[in-house]
């Protein structure tokens, strides 16, 4: 092979090769940071510095439409554009690296869909519990810096949400639903997960790792257990499929369910029993009724994938 055609990154050891990528991210975060201030201030005024200081504490519909354009900004520098990077400078081609060049069989497509949605008591169930997590009193401190975390988090998201116009639902789309799906799927799956694969020749020690750095990035800790779930749900049907795709669908399902309930709710049309559903005394029934369908259409996506496979491997005898 030509060594000129050789990635860049092509002779680093596998725990250099992640210190280049969290380089990478860190650069990028900044980098793209400074890029969206620069083009704020047109739209927000020379004052945003000061602006961005009141995001999370204001109902100011300019400063809401600020937090949401700097949210989008830190999904980009954070997200996408080091995924991207990354995969052309360890493999160049960027594609099939970040395996999207692979498209799922339909019927693999449909139950991801479903799995994740059928999933949605038992995750509101698993919420439930870790909400009760307490700490000893010798780490009240950190325990009331998680609280406070969580509790700015969540008044964050529940501020986003709060929309009612067709131009917001877009925009919450985008944000809430399409970029990050995206974006952290290229991160954590399409990325760290194959660098941990390749560091520990253990695929599911990478699935796990990936799993786990997903969930504590969000710095959400009382809804660590679910989403470190969803992960490992992520990453082993990334694992099955061999395609990003798959990953990419059921994190959009997941998002864009709570995207659409909270439209409807807030425009009167419906109840909100997207994040109640499996909590309660009323909880047993559909948390059991979850748990079955959820299992099962884990295996069916292990079993569409495997058949998959195995068609492969006599076309090529």
């Amino acid at each position: 092979m030509n060594i000129n055609k050789l990635p860049i990154l092509h002779n680093f050891s596998n725990p250099l090769r992640i210190l280049t990528f969290g380089m990478i991210i860190l650069s990028s975060v900044i980098l793209v940071l400074i890029f969206g201030i620069v083009i704020a201030v047109p739209f927000f005024g020379q004052d945003v510095m000061e602006k961005l200081a009141l995001m999370g504490n204001s109902n100011d519909p300019e400063i809401i439409s600020m937090a949401k354009y700097f949210q989008i900004v830190s999904q980009v520098g954070t997200f996408l554009l080091p995924a991207f990077l990354f995969a052309y400078l360890d493999g160049r081609k960027t594609l099939s690296y970040l395996k999207l060049n692979v498209m799922p069989e339909l019927r693999t497509m449909i139950a991801a869909c479903i799995t994740i949605l059928a999933a949605v008591p038992l995750i509101n169930f698993l919420s439930e519990l870790n909400q009760q997590m307490s700490l000893p009193s010798s780490m009240a401190d950190i325990e009331h810096w998680m609280r406070s975390s969580e509790d700015n988090a969540s008044q964050m998201t529940e501020t986003f949400l709060n929309v009612t116009t067709t131009g917001g639902f877009l925009i919450n789309l985008l944000m809430i639903a399409i970029i990050p799906a995206v974006g952290e799927e290229l991160l954590f799956r399409g990325v760290l997960q194959k660098l941990f694969s390749q560091w520990t020749k253990n695929v599911h020690v990478a699935v796990i790792l990936a799993a786990f750095l997903f969930s504590a990035i969000h710095f959400q800790f009382y809804g660590f257990i679910p989403r470190f779930l969803m992960g490992v749900l992520l990453g082993y049907t990334f694992v099955w499929s061999g395609s990003l795709w798959v990953p990419i669908l059921i994190h959009f399902t997941n998002n864009f369910s709570a995207v659409i309930v909270s439209c409807f709710y807030n425009s009167g049309k419906a109840v909100n029993p997207f994040d109640t559903i499996g909590t309660g005394e009323t909880a047993l029934v559909p948390v059991l009724i979850s748990i079955t369908a959820t299992t099962v259409l884990i295996y069916l996506l292990f079993y569409f994938e495997k058949q998959k496979h195995l068609k492969t491997s006599e076309l090529h005898k």
